[in-house]
């Protein structure tokens, strides 16, 4: 009986190991976006584990094989007979676990993001900081001036806001949607192989270095109305543009290391992930957007400086809470979290 279990899984090991591929795609991005030749093999495969799981308890007799096989056709049969969910329903549901799912599993391109942003931040402050001519090298001349006369109003007048109440909705919409262009010129970038991504990233970073350095090279009395103004908004703002940016190295990815795939294959399925992340920016973005609209420039008899600050540090902690706790429930029996069990693990057990 042993020698035949042998057998059994030497032939069937490849099968299995296609299965859970398949399977790993779909539980991300949706059976519905797979090719025609896929799904045809998807549904042999399923047909073919299900036959076997009843061999594996009443022929072969290994309840080992037979609960991994019950496993796989378990999650092949929720995705093929699963029902469409309404469209808030799937809303609600990506928000709370596919979107925070998707950033834990690509962890390593948005760490490569947001190690080019910080440098580049860190660059353009030590830049600007022993020569201010680099403030005329990355803003126009309107934005330099706008931002020298803001400086010589003096600290107590930065922190008064100027935006007006009424004009706060118009301006909070303005916000948002050049937030998103950024984020989305970011994202695309990596359809020039990552360079694009690249050239976004350390732009984005160095300009935010020059700004910050304008501000606080003027003096400690300047600190906290910067961070006051920044920060509110900026703890979800900047995290965008990080994800956004690992979104285009996840499409460069897929052109660089298609694997067994052909380029354009990995190119869609690589791009499905990266649309989820971007998908999961927008909605950090419209938050980020309110929030510079309507609270960051609250007068500081409204709003003090020290409350602004305490503000974002519960915003921010809230977004780490959601990016490393949402979903991981939906998660745990998934690939995304165990990674792929092979029948040669079978064999050994």
């Amino acid at each position: 009986m042993a020698g035949e279990l042998t057998k059994f899984l030497q032939e069937r090991e490849n099968s299995y190991l296609r299965l859970e591929g398949l399977l790993a795609r779909a539980e991300r991005g949706g059976i519905r976006k797979f090719l025609r030749s896929e799904l045809v093999e998807f549904g042999h495969l399923y047909r073919l584990a299900a036959a076997d799981l009843a061999r594996a308890r009443y022929v072969l007799r290994s309840p080992l094989l037979a609960e991994y096989l019950n496993e796989l056709v378990g999650r092949a049969h929720h995705l093929i007979h699963r029902r469409r969910a309404p469209f808030w329903g799937g809303m609600i549901r990506f928000v709370t676990t596919e979107f925070p799912r998707t950033v834990r599993f690509e962890s390593r391109p948005i760490l490569l993001s947001a190690s080019l942003i910080l440098g580049a931040w860190m660059i353009g402050t030590l830049a600007y900081a022993m020569d201010h001519d680099w403030g005329q090298l990355v803003l126009s001349q309107p934005d330099l001036r706008s931002f020298e006369e803001s400086l010589q109003k003096g600290p107590a007048r930065l922190a008064s806001g100027d935006i007006a109440e009424s004009a706060m909705p118009a301006a909070s919409a303005f916000i948002i949607t050049n937030n998103i262009r950024a984020c989305l010129v970011a994202t695309a970038g990596g359809l020039l192989y990552g360079l694009g991504t690249l050239a976004a990233l350390v732009f984005n970073g160095f300009l935010l270095g020059v700004v910050g350095a304008m501000f606080l090279t003027r003096g400690p009395e300047y600190d906290l109305y910067f961070w006051a103004g920044i920060l509110p908004h900026g703890v979800l703002e900047i995290p965008a543009i990080i994800i956004s940016g690992g979104a285009g190295f996840v499409i460069a990815r897929g052109l660089l290391m298609p694997g067994r795939l052909s380029r354009g294959d990995s190119l869609r399925q690589e791009g499905k992930t990266a649309m989820v992340l971007l998908g999961g920016v927008i909605v950090l973005l419209i938050f980020a957007g309110l929030i510079e609209g309507f609270i960051t420039p609250l007068k500081v008899e409204w709003f003090p400086s020290w409350l602004k600050i305490a503000f974002a540090v519960v915003i921010f902690a809230m977004l780490i809470f959601y990016l490393t706790r949402a979903g991981l429930r939906a998660a745990q029996v998934t690939p995304h979290s165990q990674g792929l069990r092979t029948t040669t693990h079978l064999r050994l057990d």
